[in-house]
């Protein structure tokens, strides 16, 4: 299985464990590959035909993409 890994701009790399879509936007759902408790998401923009990846506009979009993100996997079991 290839996971993508991103290097965010606190230069710490994360693990890409989810993208989800709402309301035309897309969105990065992250986890620190050293502490799976540090948990990133970033909204994917697209200029000039390339992605980026930028923060979040208010703690309001960060709950309502962890609540889809909940929504999405809550029937599944951990696999440890």
């Amino acid at each position: 299985m290839n996971i993508d890994v991103i290097t965010l701009e606190n230069n710490l790399n994360y693990l890409v464990v989810d993208t989800l879509l709402n309301e035309n936007n897309k969105y990065l759902v992250l986890v620190n590959k050293d502490d799976e408790q540090d948990i990133a998401i970033r909204k994917v923009i697209k200029k000039e035909d390339r992605e980026y990846l930028i923060k979040l506009d208010t703690e309001d979009e960060f709950e309502e993409v962890m609540s889809m993100f909940y929504d999405k996997h809550k029937g599944e079991k951990n696999e440890e």
